[in-house]
């Protein structure tokens, strides 16, 4: 298992996903937060310093919509 500690207050969730799995797209907010469900009482995303964040080992980003755009 593994686990990210939060070094800094106020540290955002989307840059903990960017940090720990790379990206903060494809799903990776989404796995975090599913992996640790108390993450969102967190006000606006905002995750307080010494917070311990479990890694989820089985993420590997869902595959984006495929946009259509109305004249093809």
């Amino acid at each position: 298992m593994t686990t990210y500690t939060v070094a800094y207050g106020g540290e955002r969730l989307d840059r903990i996903a960017a940090k720990t799995l790379q990206t903060e797209q494809l799903g990776a907010v989404e796995a975090l937060l599913d992996a640790n469900r108390e993450l969102g009482d967190f006000a606006a995303g905002i995750i307080p310093a010494g917070t311990v964040i479990v890694i989820p080992e089985s993420f590997s980003g869902k595959a984006g919509v495929k946009r259509v755009l109305a004249w093809e």
